[in-house]
């Protein structure tokens, strides 16, 4: 695989689509990439370089909400078809088995209208990593009670609001397709409202209601920091994980390439 020449090869096409809601959640793994680029399409922040300088990488933030990751996923797919698309960001654990800090690989994800999608991964659980069911809400869960309820309605490992609307659209295209999710709050936890909107969500209003109350009462700005570092250490651990999984995929790649020659 040659790495391209110049800035139109390189926004024209990509080995490897990453999807995440802010990059807070793939900070760490950005750090990894060579010759980045990056420029904005309507809402997203689009980021390219290249892993291991052969491996051609995409990664798309697009903020908040199904529609928008659906439809982040249907235009990575026309502008830089990719073979394959990651789904990329944080989640809370839905069964005391996962914990802050684990990882979560889907190899099914369903949601809470009665759809479900199987999902092919062929990674192996192990340590600090689950395979198994993730569920997508329409909202975050706020609390113990909401996360709960939720584990033993869907019994999903782990939820998040995004990752069935890239799955169906690499589906629909027929791209190979991984859900990877950063575990940051147990099953038994409840982050404070602020926080949780910051780590979920990153979004203005977010970003307003944590500084409203690190203003407001100071106390609670030690208590916020350490939901910040469980964030951190969430996309630390995806990073490590994520080297290994994209360096596998572009071996893959370019034995198909190979074989196709």
């Amino acid at each position: 695989m040659n790495a391209p020449q110049d800035a139109t090869a390189d926004r024209a096409s990509a080995d490897i689509a990453l999807v995440c809601t802010h990059k807070g959640e793939l900070r760490p793994f950005m750090r990894r990439l060579d010759r980045q680029r990056s420029y904005t399409e309507g809402s997203l922040t689009v980021r390219g370089g290249f892993l291991r300088e052969t491996i051609r990488i995409v990664v798309a933030e697009v903020g908040p909400g199904f529609a928008k990751h659906r439809a982040a996923a249907h235009w990575l797919v026309e502008t830089h078809k990719p073979a394959w698309m990651l789904s990329v960001g944080f989640s809370s654990a839905l069964t005391p088995q996962v914990q802050p800090g684990d990882l979560v690989l889907a190899s099914e994800i369903v949601d809470t209208h009665g759809n479900t999608m199987p999902v092919r991964c062929t990674l192996k659980p192990g340590g600090r990593i689950h395979v198994g069911r993730m569920v997508v809400a329409d909202n975050h869960p706020e609390d113990v009670p909401a996360k709960t309820n939720l584990g033993t309605a869907s019994q999903a490992l782990a939820v998040d609001t995004s990752s069935l609307a890239v799955a169906q659209i690499c589906y629909e295209r027929n791209v190979r397709f991984l859900a990877v999710r950063g575990i940051v709050d147990a099953v038994d936890e409840t982050a404070p409202a602020a926080s949780a909107g910051m780590i979920f969500k990153a979004d203005s209003r977010s970003a307003g209601a944590a500084l409203g109350g690190l203003l407001g009462r100071f106390s609670k700005a030690s208590e916020m920091n350490q939901w910040r570092q469980r964030a951190v250490a969430a996309a630390e651990h995806t990073d490590r994980f994520l080297a290994g999984v994209v360096e596998q995929i572009a071996e893959l790649l370019e034995r198909q390439r190979l074989d196709r020659s």
